[in-house]
């Protein structure tokens, strides 16, 4: 920008940058809003940044503007970024109202679909799931399952593993030992991941059953990975048995 146009954007710039400001102050202290406020953040951060709004308030880069956001509002780097990727991603298809409405949870399932289909149209139905207001984040992830991998399977019901968190060494483990049983496994990098993804975990789950269900069950271990009603009933047996002695 010249001079003069940086001097006549500068109470535009001013006025956007006090709105983000705002929008972290209140979701400090209104936790119920973080869903929808946290898009709004993303999308506005978006703009900023495609305006080169920070030019003007002097800022060397929009990489300082985002910094200072960090120290001020003690907000993550990988946080904030976070948002404004989903709003650079997903606004191209999907308008501003619509991604607030659907807070940021769905948006950052969408994000990652988005990801997984490589250029290829977001599918309707999809949009459709995530702004229903009952549909929940954990339906949709399981919706999207079902969209993007249309591999046959045997019937069933898609199971959502959830999520934890991991350091560097824990990743790189979890990386290490998930490479190494799919080349035991000798699974094909053709079959889709979630397929790749299943065999492995069900093959852990299998070699650790196997080997220590007889030191949790002693020597009526089942054959197979008892279900929840089967620990909710042993715990109602090994209570009775409390109580008797």
């Amino acid at each position: 920008m010249t001079d003069i146009v940086a001097l006549a954007a500068a109470p535009v710039a001013e006025e956007k940058r006090r709105r983000i400001y705002n929008v972290l102050e209140n979701t400090t202290v209104a936790a119920f809003k973080l869903e929808q406020s946290w898009v709004k953040l993303g999308v506005m951060l978006s703009d900023f940044k495609a305006g080169e709004y920070w030019r003007p308030l002097g800022y060397t880069t929009f990489d300082d503007f985002m910094e200072e956001l960090k120290v001020r509002f003690k907000r993550g780097r990988t946080q904030l970024w976070g948002y404004l990727s989903v709003a650079e991603k997903l606004l191209p298809t999907i308008d501003a109202a619509k991604l607030e409405e659907m807070g940021i949870a769905k948006a950052l399932e969408l994000k990652r679909a988005m990801k997984k289909l490589d250029g290829k149209p977001l599918p309707a139905a999809l949009l459709e799931t995530a702004l229903n207001s009952d549909t929940t984040t954990k339906e949709l992830r399981g919706e999207i399952g079902r969209a993007l991998n249309a591999a046959p399977e045997p019937a069933g019901v898609w199971f959502d593993l959830d999520g934890f968190f991991m350091d560097a060494e824990e990743r790189a483990e979890f990386k290490e030992a998930f490479l190494a049983t799919e080349g035991v496994l000798g699974l094909s990098r053709e079959l889709p991941d979630h397929i790749r993804r299943k065999e492995v975990i069900l093959t852990w789950m299998r070699e650790w059953f196997g080997t220590h269900a007889a030191d949790f069950y002693g020597e009526q271990a089942p054959s197979v990975a008892p279900t929840l009603a089967d620990y909710e009933r042993r715990n109602i047996e090994k209570a009775f048995v409390n109580e008797e002695h």
